[in-house]
């Protein structure tokens, strides 16, 4: 339009109106152009902090993970990992040590990725099918809390691609630290055997000093001999206990008085010698020492002539020289009582109520469907044992919400149903039962990034009795059909990175940047004509 104005304006000096009303459109585009060219600059400032800032994804965290929220979508960094393995969050000291991976090892571990394959992913008390219970024990053998392994294929392809900082030890071997939720991963299951309860193995000899400390034992104790015995306690355990020595020396003291307690305290009523209580850590032990003088006039004050202390269940028996005593004969074992044995099982199932009283797991949940499950353990042993129903609804209740707790408590925080513990009989049974209603509205919120069981079309369900037996429901749910068809079709956006971002950006900025120079360009061509015409000199 420019052009055929000015090649004709020479002819027809009419023209000129015309011009000037280009020149009026002009001045309205190049105020266009220039915020136009301001909003691409403004996005590509934005762009900038998506390029270098990588969003995370809504469903980024899981109370399974061990460090909430990973170690850093767009700039992993194992020192988080470390910050809580130094503070010891959560345990997560405790959890590395049974893994027998130490800190050293854990520093070293280098990022990359691994092939999900069979690896199994170790997270926080989130007990789903299939999972595997491991108890976590402090350095002093108390429990602290739970810890669940399950194979990463039951929710990601076996070949897909983890990143992580992979690591050796020299225990375990191959482990690694996922970057997306800060669990630790292992090759294959692990078993960490449950510390065996604190067990105190009491030791006491006794020397006779005057006689050139030989074994008091062997030879008579004689008149103003002295004694020295030694007490010792070990726990072989693997729990930390508390124990007061106690030497029972009533026995002693009617041939001899103690010149040395060794730090004990003598009761001469009870006839004991008694020290401070003391904690065994396990492995751990605690000796005393004590000294006792032989009286005078040993031969025909005493009929027994032997001295016999006790120290736990462990006995000394000192002769006395007033007589040679007889070898006394071992007393005869006691019959050993029938070994009490717990064997409790337990069993699952859910109904849908709603579509007939179906099996559940085997029919598509709808929504608004009510669904009752139905928990049973049996005690097939001998004995009588404390249980607790308890069930994890933290994978259930994302599609569903409980309506009937069948007079179990919830608990909101944790997401667990659970029944005040009974006492379950020899060859008893017990039920309990409770109904969800699955959502009017079933969400289409996409599969966790840190647990792909979370929001995956499924409720998975289970209980358990110990560490080996546990009951699971896995129930499917029509989820909505735009949830299916993304998840199933593209299963993440093409990775373009930092580079193509930046080169689109910088082509969109670059067009702008064009369109409001050329407006600029033209509109003082257009002042430069209108100048000349006014001159008389175009």
């Amino acid at each position: 339009m420019f052009k055929k104005i000015v090649s004709r304006i020479s002819f027809s000096p009419a023209l000129v109106a015309q011009l000037g009303f280009y020149a009026k459109r002009l001045r309205k585009e190049q105020a266009t152009r220039r915020l136009g060219l301001i909003f691409v600059a403004l996005a590509l400032v934005v762009q900038s902090f998506v390029v270098f800032q990588a969003p995370e994804p809504a469903n980024a965290a899981h109370p399974s993970d061990m460090i909430p929220g990973g170690l850093g979508w767009s700039n992993p960094s194992l020192k988080k990992f470390l910050d809580a393995y130094d503070t010891n969050w959560g345990h997560t000291q405790h959890a590395a040590h049974q893994f027998g991976i130490t800190r050293a090892e854990i520093a070293a571990a280098k990022y990359g990725t691994f092939k999900v394959g069979t690896a199994v992913g170790w997270g926080w008390d989130t007990q789903m099918p299939n999972s595997r219970l491991m108890k976590v024990y402090d350095y002093n053998g108390k429990y602290v809390r739970n810890l669940y392994g399950r194979q990463m294929n039951q929710y990601y392809p076996m070949n897909k691609d983890i990143p992580a900082f992979i690591g050796h030890s020299k225990i375990r071997g191959w482990f690694a630290i996922a970057v997306e939720c800060g669990n630790i991963v292992t090759k294959d299951f692990v078993s960490y055997p449950e510390p065996k309860p604190a067990k105190i193995v009491a030791s006491k000899s006794a020397v006779n000093v005057t006689q050139g400390k030989v074994n008091a034992t062997k030879v008579s104790a004689k008149e103003k001999d002295t004694l020295t015995y030694t007490v010792s306690l070990t726990n072989t355990g693997g729990k930390t206990t508390s124990v007061t020595p106690v030497d029972n020396i009533k026995s002693v003291l009617q041939y001899a008085t103690i010149t040395d307690a060794g730090g004990g305290t003598l009761n001469k009523t009870k006839g004991t010698l008694t020290w401070p209580a003391v904690t065994l850590t396990p492995g751990k032990s605690v000796t005393k020492t004590y000294s006792v003088k032989m009286i005078n006039n040993l031969g025909n004050s005493k009929t027994n002539c032997t001295m016999i202390n006790t120290f736990f269940d462990k006995k000394v028996t000192t002769p006395v020289g007033c007589y040679t005593p007889e070898t006394p004969k071992p007393p005869e074992p006691e019959p050993k009582p029938e070994t009490p044995e717990v064997n409790v099982s337990v069993a699952k199932n859910a109904t849908n109520t709603s579509q007939g009283n179906t099996d559940a797991t085997k029919t598509t949940a709808q929504a608004s469907d009510r669904i009752t499950f139905t928990l049973t353990a049996t005690n097939s042993g001998n004995t009588a044992t404390d249980f607790t129903f308890k069930d994890d609804l933290t994978d259930t209740l994302e599609y569903s919400t409980l309506i009937d707790n069948g007079g179990g408590s919830f608990d909101a925080t944790s997401k667990t149903l659970s029944w005040p513990t009974i006492k379950l009989a020899a060859g008893a049974k017990e039920v309990r039962s409770f109904t969800i209603q699955v959502l009017s509205s079933i969400p289409a919120t996409p599969v966790g990034a840190t647990q792909g069981a979370s929001y995956n079309c499924k409720m998975e369900n289970s209980f358990s009795a110990d560490d080996d037996t546990d009951a699971s429901t896995i129930i499917k749910v029509n989820c909505p059909t735009q949830k299916v068809v993304v998840e199933q079709t593209v299963s993440e956006l093409p990775k373009t990175g930092a580079g193509t971002n930046m080169i689109f950006a910088g082509i969109v900025l670059s067009l702008a940047a064009f369109f409001y120079f050329r407006s600029r360009q033209l509109g003082s061509e257009v002042r430069l004509v209108r100048r000349n015409i006014n001159e008389g000199v175009f």
